[in-house]
């Protein structure tokens, strides 16, 4: 029998939602902002003669360990040769200061760039990439943070210790000093040995050309963009959702891909639901800024050692600057720009993203919200389940949920027997 379902929020994980519960369920999506797509946005520019799009917002996926996200897009239609492969090196550098913290090797055999292989610093990331691994297999607590663990280790320098909290603070738009409170667990996700060199694949087309797929393939769902979700209301054994309108929509079921601050605001009038709106106040974000630019502002003054990954230590701050030759052949550049002095002078476009700190209350929080219950009608998923942030975690949970409400679902049971194999 179909079900009624609102979905409020039409970033990765609504989308997907809708997607998989478009030939079972009827679909309602309500999405705030003018666009779908959420944390994923796209600017086409001209670069060397030719039109490129570039992604300010998320902007790789590793493929290779992403097998949800890699049936979807093969799914709803993004070609084989849109897949850009490229590899993720990354630069680590004080402001400042001519040597860099870490330089990563570009290639397996790379022979030009300083890369970094001995040292306080190589033998401090390659323990806390072996350690990263070993708190992954064991399931070990979110409740261990970064500071219990530097605390035990006591770390020869202050230059060390910048150079582990550099990418998760940049990652997560806080300071060097808020990195300590984090979950080591969730922190060390973003972790790869020092000796491997990551793989990674970008979309020609840009994020947005996958956010149109999962719209496109959404044909009977109804994609409501500039309406907002403001409130949930019981309606006897279902819902009534209130969008920014006034309209009122009943549904069977509710599933919140909201940021958790706006899915607290949307159920603060519905009774109990005290533990999940208590979960919900845990989650802190930090807003993040990013520009698309020309000019190598954010870049090393030594060329050698620019890479894909680009991040610099100022004071209690790091910010990065991705740069597209790596994987386009392109001089364009994304540079975090919200501590930085100055401005990149050729700017492009620019957007804003609101990024969620993983403490280790988040990270309980968030298990919480992603139980479900045999009957549960009230759902949660994306950044309210998700204690690491990627394009496959939120479509995780996007299954989870679709599984949840549509166990013989065409779409759902496809993706499940394509994962085991079937």
């Amino acid at each position: 029998m179909a079900v009624r379902v609102g979905i409020a929020g039409g970033g990765v994980a609504g989308l997907t939602l809708a997607w998989l519960l478009d030939e079972s369920h009827e679909v309602l999506l309500l999405e705030e902002r003018p666009r779908l797509g959420g944390n994923a946005e796209s600017v086409q520019t001209t670069a060397h003669g030719g039109t490129c799009v570039i992604d300010l917002g998320v902007r790789e996926t590793p493929v290779e360990v992403s097998p949800i996200w890699r049936h979807i897009a093969a799914s709803v239609g993004v070609p084989a040769e849109d897949l850009v492969p490229a590899t993720a090196s990354r630069v680590v550098f004080r402001k400042h200061e001519r040597s860099p913290l870490w330089v990563s090797a570009a290639e397996p055999t790379d022979t030009v760039r300083p890369v970094t292989t001995g040292g306080p610093a190589y033998r401090a990331m390659v323990r806390f990439a072996e350690e990263s691994a070993w708190w992954e297999t064991e399931g070990m607590s979110w409740d261990v943070t970064i500071d219990d663990v530097l605390n035990a280790w006591s770390l020869p320098s202050s230059s060390v210790e910048h150079l582990l909290c550099a990418l998760p603070a940049s990652l997560h738009g806080c300071t060097l000093d808020e990195v300590r409170t984090l979950s080591a667990r969730a922190v060390g996700a973003a972790f790869t040995p020092p000796d491997t060199v990551p793989r990674t694949t970008y979309l020609r087309s840009g994020a947005t050309s996958l956010v149109q797929g999962l719209a496109a393939g959404s044909r009977s769902a109804r994609l409501r963009t500039g309406t907002g979700l403001r409130a949930v209301y019981q309606a006897g054994e279902g819902f009534e959702l209130v969008d920014a309108a006034g309209a009122v929509h009943p549904v069977d079921a509710v599933a919140l891909a909201l940021p958790a601050d706006h899915a607290l605001a949307a159920l603060s009038g519905l009774a109990a639901t005290g533990a999940w709106q208590a979960a919900l106040s845990s989650i802190e974000y930090r807003d993040v800024t990013y520009v698309l630019h020309r000019d190598p502002y954010g870049m090393p003054e030594d060329r050698r050692v620019w890479s894909a990954g680009n991040t610099t230590v100022d004071e209690d701050r790091s910010e990065t600057t991705t740069w597209y030759g790596p994987s386009l052949g392109v001089d364009l550049f994304v540079s975090q720009v919200g501590h930085r002095s100055g401005q990149p002078r050729e700017e492009i476009a620019r957007s804003s993203f609101r990024a969620t700190l993983p403490t280790p209350a988040a990270c309980r929080a968030r298990q919480r919200l992603a139980e479900i219950e045999a009957g549960q009608r009230l759902l949660f998923l994306g950044h309210c389940t998700t204690p690491v942030e990627t394009q496959e975690a939120a479509m995780a949970s996007a299954l989870a949920v679709a599984h949840h409400l549509a166990p013989r679902g065409s779409r759902p049971r496809r993706l499940r027997n394509y994962l085991e194999g079937g």
